[in-house]
């Protein structure tokens, strides 16, 4: 593993190269007292890892660090420094590392078998790459290839991931995620929060060798699937491809409904979310009743039956599909069916929000010369 140490003190530079040469397994292939001497070599150096010092003048470590990502994001990144603050700095740098000084042997010897970890598990990502999965029907986990699911540290770093997700290929303001996620916490400390929580994220990805990407740009945070699966979407550009609706092509059009398999992040409840939600709830709905008037239209009354009431089964509160049934019936002329359908929606209103049905379904049952009973 080819190494490169930037220190401002000579003494330090040394003690490290040292105890890295006790390890062993560390081709120290440059060591700099300046960070832009280190950074100048680094195309002709090609290291697998960099050990900056946080606390340098003209460059710090952090900054150097900064731009290091942009000359070549593949290779990691150690802090070293005295001070404890700069931590959490180095998460949101998705450092790999940080060790305190006076370096310790031991602790230095878990960096190296971390950064070798780290330098396998890309080696086998490049050689075979996963693709993944994000699923965010019904709920979020992400299929990638192994039978063990996917491990998120904390509840908030998945909630950060499904947010990013929803956000994707658009930067998201660091502000906006401290107010979604942080919201009655100190500024300061809301900020270490995110941080490590963005840390997290990262680390749980790269463990599980999934080539998504969530990087810094200063003010905002951006994913990039790159490669990888998203459900929603996979599901959307689906629809796109469906064959004009006829009834010889209904099938796949049934088979496209069929695909949505429980509502946006449906067991997360999570409040950002349920506009997404709701959008595609009307997506699903809006196709079900397309499939059932073009069903009616056709003469295949019991197909058209059977789509509206698959839709009741998915939508089990919403008044307008009860309607939708009771017109059915009516233009059926199969009044005891309509009835029973009414009395239905009375009970589910009554049961779920305690109100009667509406007044234009009220008076739309009078005109039918129906009794309301209720």
């Amino acid at each position: 593993m080819k190494v490169i140490l930037v220190d401002d003190e000579g003494l330090a530079l040394r003690d490290l190269e040292r105890q890295l040469g006790k390890i062993g397994g560390i081709d120290v292939v440059g060591t700099f007292k300046s960070a832009a001497d280190a950074l100048d070599r680094i195309s002709a150096l090609a290291p697998d890892v960099v050990f900056f010092d946080i606390d340098m003048p003209e460059i710090s470590g952090l900054e150097a660090a900064e731009r290091l990502h942009k000359i070549d994001s593949s290779i990691a990144i150690v802090f070293v420094t005295a001070y404890e603050e700069y931590a959490v700095k180095a998460f949101e740098l998705a450092a790999m590392d940080y060790i305190l000084k006076p370096v310790n042997t031991d602790r230095l010897t878990r960096t190296v078998q971390r950064l070798t970890q780290h330098r396998d598990s890309q080696s086998v990502l490049a050689e075979d790459p996963v693709v993944a999965t994000v699923n965010c029907f019904q709920r979020l986990h992400i299929e990638y290839g192994k039978s063990e699911p996917f491990s998120w540290r904390t509840v908030r770093s998945q909630e950060l991931f499904a947010y990013m997700v929803y956000k994707r290929n658009q930067p998201v303001r660091k502000d906006i995620l401290l107010e979604l996620l942080w919201p009655d916490t100190d500024y300061k400390k809301a900020f270490t929060q995110l941080y490590t929580t963005i840390y997290q994220v990262r680390k749980s990805l790269e463990s599980a060798g999934i080539s998504i990407k969530l990087t810094n740009s200063g003010t905002d945070y951006y994913l990039d699937l790159g490669n990888n699966k998203y459900d929603v979407q996979e599901w959307e550009n689906a629809k796109l491809t469906l064959p004009d609706l006829t009834p010889e092509t209904a099938s796949l059009h049934l088979q496209w409904l069929r695909a949505y398999t429980g509502d946006y992040l449906a067991e997360q409840d999570y409040w950002w979310a349920e506009n997404e939600k709701q959008r595609l709830r009307d997506v699903w709905y809006k196709h079900a009743l397309e499939i059932g008037q073009m069903w009616k239209d056709a003469g295949f009354m019991k197909e058209a039956l059977d789509i509206y009431e698959e839709t009741e089964k998915r939508f089990p509160y919403l008044e307008v599909i009860y309607f939708v049934i009771m017109k059915f019936h009516a233009e059926c002329g199969d009044g005891h069916l309509l009835s029973r359908k009414y009395e239905q929606l009375c009970a589910m209103l009554q049961e779920e929000y305690g109100i009667q049905p509406s007044l234009a379904v009220r008076q739309w049952m009078e005109q039918q010369g129906m009794s309301l009973g209720h």
